[in-house]
C-alpha cells in the first residue's frame, strides 16, 4: 500500500512544482507584458510568446502525471521509485525553467520596448530557459517507459 502513495507523491511533485514555476513564469512575464504593450502595442503577439512558454512547463507536468495515473496494474516498488523519481525531475527542472523564464522573459519584454529589432536575441535566453523543463520532461519519460 506505500507504494501507491509513493506513486502519488511523484504525481503530486511532477504537477505541483511544474505548476509553481509556470506560475512564476506566466506572473512575471505577464506584468512585464503588460507595461511594454503600453509603449509598443504591436509587440504584443511577440512578448505572448515567454507566457506560452511559460505555460508549457504545467502541461509537462501534467503529463507525466497522466502517464504515472494510466500505468495500471499491481502496485510494484520498482514503479513506485520510478514515479516518485520521474515526478521531482520534471518539477524541479519545471520550477528552474520557470524561474528562468521569469528573469529572461522579462527582461525580453522591457528589452523589445525599447528596441524591437532585439527580439531574436533576446528570444534565446528564453529558450534557453525553456529547454530545461524539455529535458527533464524526456528525463522523466525515458524513466517511466523503461
Amino acid at each position: 500500500m506505500l507504494e501507491v502513495f509513493i506513486e502519488y507523491l511523484g504525481i503530486t511533485l511532477s504537477i505541483g512544482l511544474a505548476a509553481i514555476g509556470a506560475g512564476l513564469a506566466i506572473s512575471s512575464v505577464g506584468s512585464a507584458l503588460s507595461g511594454a504593450i503600453t509603449e509598443k502595442p504591436e509587440t504584443f503577439a511577440k512578448l505572448l510568446i515567454p507566457v506560452v512558454l511559460g505555460e508549457a512547463i504545467a502541461i509537462y507536468g501534467m503529463l507525466v502525471s497522466f502517464i504515472i495515473l494510466s500505468t495500471g496494474g499491481e502496485p510494484t516498488w520498482d514503479f513506485a521509485f520510478k514515479a516518485v523519481c520521474a515526478g521531482a525531475i520534471t518539477g524541479v527542472t519545471g520550477m528552474a525553467s520557470g524561474i528562468g523564464i521569469a528573469s529572461t522573459g522579462s527582461a525580453m519584454a522591457s528589452a523589445i520596448a525599447e528596441k524591437p529589432t532585439v527580439f531574436s536575441k533576446s528570444m534565446i535566453t528564453v529558450v534557453l530557459a525553456e529547454a530545461i523543463a524539455i529535458y527533464g520532461l524526456l528525463i522523466a519519460f525515458m524513466l517511466l517507459m523503461q
